[in-house]
This record gives C-alpha cells, sequence and structure tokens, in this order.
C-alpha cells in the first residue's frame, strides 16, 4: 500500500518548533511568492472550538515565524524547502465555527518600508545608490540583480512609503521589485526571461507536474506595434526621437508615444524598448493548477506544451502554494525586448 502524498508546514514561532501544535487544529494554507509588486506572504487557517487560539495561545504581532514547506511520500525521504523569515502582520477571528487567520509578510512591520510616508531628494545617483540607501535604513538586505543600472540628475520621493517610492522607480525602468526574507531584490524581467526554461509542463499525463485545470487569455487591447521616444530640449534647442520595433510585431497599429526627458539617443532606445514591454508584457497569460514536489519561485521560466496555441515560454509572475496544490500564474515571454 502507498502512502498518499502530503504537503506541510514545519514552523517555527519566535525560534520555538510549534508544528505539532498546529496540526490537529490546522485548517489551511497559503504561501504566496509574488514576482513584483506586492510583498509575500504566508496564511494560516486554524480551527479554534476550544478557544485556545482566541486566549492563551493568540499569536503576537510582529513575531517572527519561519516557514519551511514540506513534501512526505513524493520521494524516500521528506523534500523540504525554506521559506525564510515572516512577520505576524494581522490576526481575523470569525465564527462559527471559531477560527483564527494569521497572516504573516516577508517584510516586517516594525520596518517603515511600507507604513511611514517621507518625502527626500538624490542628486545626481544611480537607482542602486537609493535602493541601497533605503535598504541600509530600513535595515534589509538589497540584491540588485539587474544588467542596468539607470543614473538620474534627481531621484525624488514625495510623500511616499519607501515600498511605494522603489516600486514606482522600478517600474518606471521597467525592473521588477520583490520583497522577500528580510531582503529587497531589484531584478530585470528581460533577462530572467532570457534564461532556460527550469522546466516542461505538459497539458496531459506528466506525473512530475501533474496539470489539475487551467485557463489562460490572449488579447490585443492596450498591446502597442512600437514605442517612439521624443524629447525636445528647449536649452539646447535639441530634439531627440527614436522609434523601437519588436522582431515580432503584435497585429495592431497603435504605437505607443513617450515624452520623458533623455539625453542621447541609446538612452532613448532603452526607454522605448523597456516602455513597450510594460505596457505589451500581459498580451498572453496562463493560470495553472498543478500538483508537484519540484519547487517553482516567481521569476523561473517554464516551457508549455500541449497547449495549443499557448505553447510556448512563460515566466511565473506568482506562486501560491497549499495543501492542495500549487496555483502559477504566467505569462508569455517578450522576444527581443
Amino acid at each position: 500500500m502507498i502512502d498518499a502524498r502530503k504537503t506541510y508546514l514545519e514552523i517555527l514561532y519566535n525560534k520555538q518548533n510549534i508544528t505539532s501544535q498546529l496540526e490537529t487544529h490546522l485548517v489551511d494554507w497559503t504561501y504566496t511568492d509574488n514576482l513584483s509588486g506586492e510583498v509575500d506572504d504566508v496564511q494560516i487557517v486554524l480551527e479554534d472550538i476550544e478557544n485556545k487560539w482566541l486566549s492563551d495561545w493568540f499569536p503576537s504581532k510582529g513575531s517572527i515565524i519561519e516557514v519551511t514547506i514540506c513534501r512526505k511520500n513524493w520521494n524516500k525521504q521528506i523534500v523540504k524547502t525554506k521559506l525564510g523569515k515572516f512577520e505576524v502582520d494581522e490576526i481575523e477571528v470569525s465564527g462559527s465555527p471559531s477560527q483564527v487567520t494569521i497572516k504573516a509578510l516577508a517584510v516586517p512591520e516594525s520596518s517603515s518600508i511600507r507604513g511611514e510616508y517621507k518625502s527626500k531628494a538624490w542628486e545626481k545617483t544611480t537607482l542602486k545608490m537609493v535602493a541601497g540607501d533605503i535598504a541600509k535604513a530600513n535595515k534589509l538586505k538589497l540584491y540588485f540583480e539587474a544588467s542596468d543600472n539607470p543614473k538620474k540628475d534627481r531621484y525624488e520621493q514625495e510623500n511616499e512609503t519607501d515600498l511605494m517610492f522603489l516600486y514606482r522607480l522600478c517600474r518606471d525602468e521597467g525592473l521588477c521589485l520583490k520583497i522577500s526574507n528580510r531582503s529587497i531584490v531589484i531584478l530585470d524581467e528581460e533577462d530572467y526571461e532570457k534564461k532556460a526554461a527550469f522546466a516542461t509542463i505538459k497539458r496531459f499525463g506528466d506525473e512530475k507536474i501533474f496539470v489539475k485545470s487551467w485557463s489562460a487569455k490572449t488579447t490585443l487591447s492596450g498591446t502597442y506595434k512600437a514605442c517612439r521616444v521624443q524629447y525636445h530640449d528647449s536649452k539646447k534647442k535639441k530634439t531627440i526621437k527614436v522609434t523601437f520595433t519588436p522582431p515580432k510585431v503584435p497585429k495592431v497599429g497603435r504605437t505607443l508615444v513617450v515624452t520623458e526627458e533623455v539625453k542621447s539617443v541609446a538612452e532613448a532606445l532603452r526607454l522605448a524598448k523597456k516602455k513597450l514591454r510594460e505596457a505589451n508584457k500581459e498580451a498572453t497569460t496562463v493560470n495553472l493548477h498543478i500538483v508537484t514536489d519540484i519547487h517553482l519561485d516567481a521569476g523561473m521560466t517554464l516551457s508549455l506544451k500541449d497547449f495549443g496555441k499557448f505553447d510556448g515560454k512563460y515566466i511565473i509572475t506568482k506562486a501560491v502554494y497549499s495543501q492542495d496544490g500549487v496555483d502559477l500564474s504566467l505569462r508569455k515571454c517578450l522576444e527581443g525586448y
């Protein structure tokens, strides 16, 4: 007789292992891994018929939990994947029956990165330097993984949280901002999309990655065939104008026009590519509900097979893990920009 496969969480609460205490009360759990713009989180749902969690066991906001996903009976040994540290941010209670939901974030609420609005300016510096200052101020590590490090005469934070400000800067530069495990990660999606596919997901008959359900969408709405950057410097009486058209042109007649300040043709071309990518990247998306013992992170690329016109190479933009499987949000990789 083969034991049933099981996926569960191993949890340290303020460095104390509480996995066994949770086991008899656990109703559901999710771990959400985002590529950009949202903070990774863990949510745990507990039954509380005996009112233990509502009274003596009530968790303290700000407490640190360390989370590991464990997969049992997939292989001879239990496969464990450490997710890192999270801070308890929100506790919700409901009834009947009595339940407690604990939400913990990868960014400590005790840090000012999410909750404090600030105004500050940086002169003649790079995005990496700005991100480094913010990481240091919030006692976070910085991993700057983008090959391009934009430089500007002035970066200005205007009554924004550090997280909002950094996300805006990264979005404007066509970069991704990821907050995970007490770290700030800045990466270039284009670099990640160029990497070889980590795995192939087949619609039918794959025991390693089994597709339980799926949906897909492709649209022309909001997409452009090209991007034109044009800027007139009144002081120098000089106009810079560049148009970028990708190798595989979307079947639309629209051209995206950008009038932001640029100082050279090379800078204008780089901006045109980034702006066109930002506009077109959600043109084709796929959602999968799968069962697998392979740990798939946001930012990994996958090949889809047997999905007809939706076959091809995709990047994971969100992965939501639960005891029932993994929900993946994918978007098709762009070519040439």
